[in-house]
């Protein structure tokens, strides 16, 4: 059985860590420079251990669920222990090379989860570094697969799936809420409207995912000649929603590559 470290477990590191514990087939130790988390990781059936050093020097994986400023802090703390080994960072924005030039025989692979890991869902970009091989893709694809979709993906494209993925499921909620508020406005009770709200968007996405067809000949169909539908459409046309969306998303992106010019070469 493997040993699966995970070094950071607030939110994304909390859920990644019950994820593993609950296939059963790896063994999962932590480490939180909060050391009351030791509870918080006993609760989820990890072993807690007080120092970074410690989970790399136990671990086969480590998995580094930090924010992108400790990543090059932790790496320097626990190189002498992790040469060689596969490094795992769901850090948006810390380049592969960056991170290779601090510990240089570590097979570093690049993550990008969103919180839809929650409920099996996210969308997960897998990009590898120079040391990390086909097999060492395919590990780190099968530790996430219970999380959502994995898919391989050129670094270079990380930035923008960090604004769009990564940052997306907040763009969806801020829409689920406002439908929710909608239907309040027309005299819904509030429970009712955003479980209609959930449904509608759970409902369309499969649809889509399903094959059903595009977005956009979906619409079509919903939408009849002088009906109700087309006039709601025509308010958010009115409105600008899809640039805002867009603009959103190129907001998010910039940002992203902002931070990743701090971690370049």
């Amino acid at each position: 059985m493997k040993t699966i470290g995970v070094i950071g477990i607030g939110k994304m590191g909390g859920t990644i860590v019950r994820n593993i514990v609950k296939t059963g087939e790896y063994k999962v130790i932590v480490s939180d420079v909060d050391l009351e988390k030791r509870i918080t990781a006993e609760s989820y059936g990890a072993e807690f251990f007080e120092s970074n050093k410690d989970v790399a020097k136990n671990s086969d994986i480590i998995i580094l669920a930090v924010k992108p400023k400790e990543v090059p802090i932790v790496l320097r703390e626990i190189r002498d222990f992790a040469d060689g080994k596969i490094i795992v960072s769901i850090a948006a924005a810390v380049k592969l090379k960056y991170m290779e030039k601090i510990i240089p025989n570590a097979r570093f692979i690049r993550i990008m989860p969103n919180i839809l890991i929650e409920v099996g869902e996210a969308f997960i970009a897998v990009s590898p570094g120079s040391k990390a091989d086909e097999k060492d893709v395919e590990i780190v694809s099968k530790l996430f697969k219970t999380m959502g979709e994995v898919q391989r993906v050129s670094e270079e494209l990380m930035d923008e799936i960090t604004g769009f993925s990564g940052s997306g499921p907040a763009y969806v909620f801020v829409l689920m809420d406002a439908l929710a508020d909608a239907g309040v406005k027309i005299g819904l009770p509030k429970d009712l409207s955003l479980r209609i709200a959930a449904k509608m968007m759970l409902g369309s996405a499969k649809m889509v995912l399903e094959g059903k067809g595009k977005p956009v000949e979906l619409k079509d169909m919903v939408a009849t000649p002088g009906g109700t539908t087309i006039m709601g459409l025509y308010e958010l046309e009115k409105g600008g929603l899809r640039a805002t969306l867009m603009n959103a998303v190129e907001a998010a992106v910039r940002r992203a590559r902002e931070i990743s010019e701090y971690f370049s070469e």
